[in-house]
């Protein structure tokens, strides 16, 4: 393969992996909108959880929320250091892709099922943990230097995937 369609492949490779990422953190942010403007408007709480729990309910949320960013976080940091050991660049990039993708899948899971809690309370707490989820997403997304840190790519090896600075040289 020459240079260019080197570029061309890890262009397309990124542009996927981004593309799944945005699809993942847009779906719940769709659903979360559309309950938070049910809540807003007065409207009627999908299934109330009692009043007398409905605090231990977000309480367990919230630390479960906590577990599974971390499990999640140190899941896809311990991939990241056995993908890194790989020899082969493009082995080493499918298996960062599969592990960013189980890690953001898990996360768009887990909104989810703190929205479907919100629908039954409409606590603000879910709210910050909602956003809060959005904010890790955002800060840990699957970009082209974050590949570089995750995976302690070589400048050979780095040189080889920047398809965005790549082309200039």
């Amino acid at each position: 393969m020459d240079q260019k369609s080197d570029f061309k492949y890890w262009e397309s490779f990124f542009q996927s992996l981004q593309m799944t990422y945005y699809g993942l953190l847009a779906a719940p942010l769709f659903l979360f909108a559309v309950v938070f403007l049910r809540a807003e408007n007065g409207n009627a709480k999908f299934l109330a959880i009692p009043a007398n729990i409905e605090d231990t309910v977000v309480g367990i949320t919230v630390i479960l929320a906590v577990v599974e960013i971390l499990f999640l976080h140190f899941l896809a940091a311990k991939q990241y250091k056995l993908a890194s050991k790989d020899e082969d660049l493009l082995s080493k990039m499918r298996k960062y892709k599969s592990a960013t993708l189980v890690k953001y899948i898990g996360l768009a899971i887990y909104q989810i099922i703190t929205i479907a809690i919100f629908a039954m309370t409409y606590h603000n707490g879910l709210m910050g943990l909602f956003t809060g989820l959005l904010l890790y997403s955002s800060f840990f997304r699957p970009e082209i230097q974050n590949a570089r840190r995750d995976l302690k790519l070589s400048k050979e090896e780095y040189q080889n995937i920047d398809y965005k600075t790549g082309l200039m040289t």
